[in-house]
């Protein structure tokens, strides 16, 4: 009897610390559970976000970045409309798809568009594709919308941590469209898409803002290659001069006394000025802006005393030779 009594307390002891361990593994179970239902809810949140977004862009017909006509020219548009833009930045708000980093990209994006027309780095001819893009809709990545879109949109690699998440979506297995998307005010909202990644936006630009190719004044013709300058006199007679690029829009012209000419241009004479150009140091200073090289001469006694000579060599402007008028 006394070992009963004795066994008893060990007993007691033993089943409760058999309820505190199973207590311990159902908690431990209940917080795995609940991580697990809550990726699952966001991941279905996330698909559900990502078919709106497609249902939004496939009736969509406002457009992205539209132009304004050059009124100068009717021929090419020299801007973004602007007034367009801002309604269209309401719009993407309005449709509470987008957060604001992903609207203050967009916007990022049109400025740029904007700011590269004025200075003649785009040129867009009105009744031409836009020189900028991709080719397809940055906002599902094709042509046109395949029929049943939506049942065919899949999204695969999702990753969910501290209300961001990033994953890809395609309408078929060999679809690949990334996009990034965080919880604002507890609702996810699409932050970034591979279609609009200013970047790659940037990088699309067709930029008529090239000084390579051929320029002409009254007297010469420059070719201009990506490290060298030829001044054409005529087919007879070129100079020849090294640039050092400063810029897409800008570089600077060497001094050089290279040529394959079979008379002297005169720009050997000094014409009793203390600076005259020397030979291997910059010369010029030549910027594109508007398709039109502008030229800052750096040594401006000697081309105005070398141009009362010989005039329409050392001009401060040069225009762009078109293929077609060649």
């Amino acid at each position: 009897m006394k070992k009963l009594i004795l066994l008893f307390p060990l007993l007691v002891l033993f089943l409760s610390c058999k309820k505190d361990i199973d207590s311990q593994k159902k908690e431990n179970k209940t917080d795995v559970d609940t991580t697990n239902i809550t990726f699952k809810n966001d991941s279905i949140a996330l698909v559900e976000l990502t078919k709106k977004l497609l249902q939004w862009a496939e009736k969509d017909s406002e457009g992205d970045f539209n132009p304004l006509e050059n009124k100068s020219t009717e021929s090419a548009y020299s801007e973004i409309d602007m007034a367009l833009h801002k309604k269209r930045l309401k719009e993407l708000k309005n449709t509470n798809l987008f957060s604001k980093d992903f609207i203050a990209n967009y916007d990022k994006i049109a400025l740029k568009i904007d700011s590269e027309f004025k200075n003649g780095t785009l040129k867009w001819n009105v009744g031409e594709l836009p020189p900028f893009g991709f080719g397809a809709s940055p906002w599902c990545n094709c042509q046109d919308f395949p029929n049943d879109f939506l049942t065919k949109t899949k999204i695969k690699d999702l990753e969910i941590n501290n209300n961001k998440a990033s994953y890809d979506w395609g309408f078929g297995p060999d679809d690949v469209y990334s996009i990034k998307a965080v919880k604002e005010n507890d609702v996810w909202k699409i932050s970034y898409m591979q279609g609009f990644d200013y970047n790659g936006y940037v990088s699309s630009f067709q930029q008529s803002n090239d000084f390579t190719g051929k320029w002409q004044n009254g007297m010469v013709s420059l070719n201009i290659g990506d490290t060298s300058l030829a001044f054409e006199y005529h087919g007879q007679c070129v100079y020849f001069y090294p640039i050092r690029k400063i810029s897409d829009t800008e570089f600077e012209m060497i001094w050089s006394n290279e040529m394959d000419c079979k008379f002297d241009n005169g720009t050997s004479e000094t014409f009793g000025l203390k600076e005259v150009p020397q030979i291997g140091k910059p010369f010029s200073k030549i910027t594109l802006r508007n398709n039109v090289l502008h030229v800052q001469y750096y040594y401006k006694d000697w081309v105005a005393k070398y141009s009362d000579q010989i005039t329409d060599v050392f001009t401060s402007e040069y225009s762009k030779v078109e293929e077609d008028l060649e």
